[in-house]
């Protein structure tokens, strides 16, 4: 069968890629809902008229959930779970090429969205297309979840569990195309995602800015923004808060049998260069055991303060961080947030800061020998290509919803090589794509075999 869909993408090639690269050139902007309604709308329309399956818009307050559903008569249903948007461009300066113009550059697609994860999504989408026309009729049902509020906390998700709870509980396996070759022609199967708090701290000091010879009077929130990040942080970047560890149990046993797998195939100096980092603070193993099964607190942003031309002696009357917490096993949302309220209180910032949370989710796990991940490993195989389990990945995503709330697997992983997610010049190598469609096909027939 894989022969068969490998030639039916050579005699489509030229059309899949444009429609790849026409799918990027729609901005479909997260916090800014820039493009999101029209990108829902093209993907539901997708769904009707390729797969002929029905394909709605389900709105729970939020950006609207894509919902499909395509039975092809079988008794194993597989959920396909994706994200249509994006964050955004800023700055757009440092761009080679314009974030939406999905331009060839080289060997790459240079578009915001080309790795994480609307590229990768339209060849999940080809990918099956491709099988259906291959083979007649796909050998599993498939339930279509393409979600657009993943880069601002998927809230809407969780009520799409509680609304069509009973109708997910019925498939076996989910799963979430994405190219995972962090080092070039390594792709790796993830089969864990951390969990995230993220939240926004607003100090208010006064109704206006005062000027700079009053500071000896009144509080400056710059400096309670410091003195608690400095709480939590010391000036090397080490977590002094040991709360954090309390209910920390990584790594595991699993975690560590396949650490040399993920330090094979993650390279974690391929991160430095192509983000341009100037000075490390850990190296080697316990770069690795940091980074993937450690927490973390980062200090995405601060707002506030005087930054234009020249001199303006103020005291500002407000300033607002945004911060984000990693979780990792056995660590729960609500645990920590409280642990963290009560530093607040201990530390004398409490009646200074007011919070606004922003993604609130737990860490997901699925196990090695799920038979989703079985068979994302025997896909590669088909494709000569070896696999490396990654067992719990640095970043994060609602996978918690699936393992956790329906109770079923689900794994990440792709064909294809990307980067810069987040930053300018975010890019998938056009042979990804062509790769990446083509994974579908061993992907499904293989776990149609293994699934009871």
């Amino acid at each position: 069968m894989l022969s068969k869909t490998q030639s039916l993408i050579a005699d489509r090639w030229e059309g899949y890629l444009n429609e790849v690269r026409g799918f990027l050139r729609m901005p479909s902007i997260s916090p800014t809902g820039e493009g999101i309604e029209e990108t829902a709308r093209f993907l539901r329309d997708f769904l009707h008229e390729r797969f002929g399956c029905e394909a709605t818009l389900l709105r729970y307050g939020g950006n609207p959930i894509v919902y499909g559903h395509m039975d092809n008569g079988s008794d194993r249903t597989l959920v396909l779970y994706n994200m249509y948007d994006v964050l955004t461009v800023e700055p757009l300066s440092e761009w080679v090429s314009p974030p939406f113009g999905a331009e060839i550059v080289g060997d790459r697609i240079i578009n915001r969205g080309a790795l994480n994860t609307k590229a990768p999504l339209m060849c999940m989408l080809l990918g099956v297309e491709v099988l259906r026309d291959a083979s007649g009729k796909l050998p599993v049902n498939l339930i279509f979840v393409l979600e657009g509020e993943e880069e601002t906390g998927s809230r809407s998700m969780v009520s799409l569990i509680e609304d069509k709870g009973d109708e997910l509980r019925k498939a076996q396996s989910g799963y979430f195309m994405m190219p995972t070759e962090g080092t070039k022609g390594k792709p790796q199967i993830m089969l864990g995602k951390k969990g995230i708090i993220y939240a926004e701290l607003k100090i208010n000091v006064s109704q206006y800015d005062a000027h700079g010879s009053y500071v000896q009077l009144h509080h400056n929130p710059l400096e309670i923004a410091s003195n608690l990040v400095a709480s939590l942080k010391d000036k090397d970047g080490n977590i002094v808060a040991d709360w954090l560890y309390d209910d920390v149990v990584t790594p595991e046993p699993d975690d560590l049998k396949y650490l040399p797998e993920l330090m094979e195939a993650f390279d974690l100096n391929e991160v430095i260069t192509s983000y341009g980092i100037k000075r490390t603070r850990k190296t080697g193993r316990d770069a690795y055991i940091e980074v993937f099964y450690k927490p973390a607190i980062n200090v995405d942003g601060v707002i506030g303060g005087y930054t234009g031309e020249g001199t303006k002696t103020i005291t500002p009357a407000e300033v607002k961080l945004k911060m984000d917490f990693r979780l990792v096993p056995n660590m729960t949302p609500e645990g920590t947030l409280n642990r963290f309220m009560r530093h607040l209180e201990e530390k004398g910032f409490k009646e200074l800061v007011d919070i606004k949370l922003y993604h609130n989710y737990d860490w997901s796990k699925t196990p090695p020998d799920a038979h989703i991940a079985r068979a994302a490993n025997q896909a590669f195989v088909d494709m000569g290509m070896k696999s490396y389990t990654m067992t719990l990945a640095q970043g994060s995503a609602p996978e918690y919803l699936f393992t956790k709330r329906l109770g079923i697997p689900i794994v990440t992983a792709a064909p294809g090589y990307g980067g810069r997610i987040h930053a300018p010049n975010e890019f998938i190598e056009v042979d990804a794509v062509r790769k990446m469609i083509e994974y579908m096909t061993p992907l499904i027939t293989n776990w149609a075999k293994l699934v009871k």
